[in-house]
């Protein structure tokens, strides 16, 4: 065995015992089985199955050596990058939390959409959280500003300082519906990834997701991930956005 097999096998085995604690299966269990098993409820593992049934091959090929005793394949220095680095993201995911932890801007619904406006353009945000008291009441984009101002445009001059953001936030749930989630601070980057990939599949918009403590609503925020924060989340993962096959 090479310096690359030899790391190549660790890596593999380190996976292989994290994949059957997670899942709970024997030892006798195959491994394109503990990764279906796993990618049922867990995000990292999903989005690097086919990697890891690829990794699963090639140490078959290791592992079964010729009569003169030389390995059928070797690893080279991309693939023991490669399975390290997967190895390392399956036992240690990154959180959102601290990853995008951060103060966030936040406004109450008897505001006037005049001051989330101005808000918003000032600190250079798209979305804004807004409460009702200590109760959250949605989330205000600059999509759904300009909305409500096409519907106004055929009246008479609308007074910015009179309406409030409760009814501008009344007439985008009516025409768009939720476009929010919230996350607990110990959810992966992974499964906020998958957040706004499945949104997108389905048509549907997912402008921001907000990060509390356990991921209730009623809780303080520690932070936002908004669709623009996208390609932070690839370079968490140290992925180039389209590196996918």
């Amino acid at each position: 065995m090479t310096a690359n097999s030899d790391r190549f096998l660790s890596a593999f085995g380190s996976i292989e015992h994290y994949l059957r604690t997670l899942t709970g299966e024997p030892k006798r269990t195959r491994f394109y089985t503990l990764v279906d098993k796993a990618a049922e409820t867990n995000a990292a593992v999903r989005r690097y199955a086919d990697d890891l049934k690829e990794f699963a091959d090639l140490r078959n090929a290791i592992i079964h050596e010729r009569t003169d005793e030389h390995v059928i394949a070797e690893p080279n220095d991309m693939a023991v990058r490669q399975i390290e680095h997967i190895q390392h993201l399956l036992e240690h995911p990154p959180r959102v939390i601290p990853v995008f932890q951060k103060p966030v801007l936040s406004m109450q619904a008897v505001d006037p959409i005049a001051a989330a406006a101005y808000a918003m353009l000032t600190h250079n945000y798209s979305q804004l959280p807004i409460y009702d008291g200590p109760d959250f009441s949605g989330l205000l984009t600059t999509e759904s500003i300009a909305r409500w101002l096409g519907r106004c445009a055929p009246q008479s001059l609308v007074n910015l300082e009179a309406v409030t953001i409760a009814e501008v936030l009344a007439c985008h749930c009516a025409q768009a519906g939720r476009n929010y989630r919230f996350f607990s601070r110990e959810d992966t980057v992974f499964t906020a990834l998958e957040a706004f990939q499945s949104c997108e599949q389905c048509g549907q918009r997912l402008d921001a997701i907000l990060i509390t403590e356990h991921g209730g609503e009623a809780e303080s925020l520690l932070g936002i991930i908004t669709i623009w924060d996208v390609p932070r989340i690839y370079e968490t993962m140290e992925e180039r956005i389209g590196a996918e096959v």
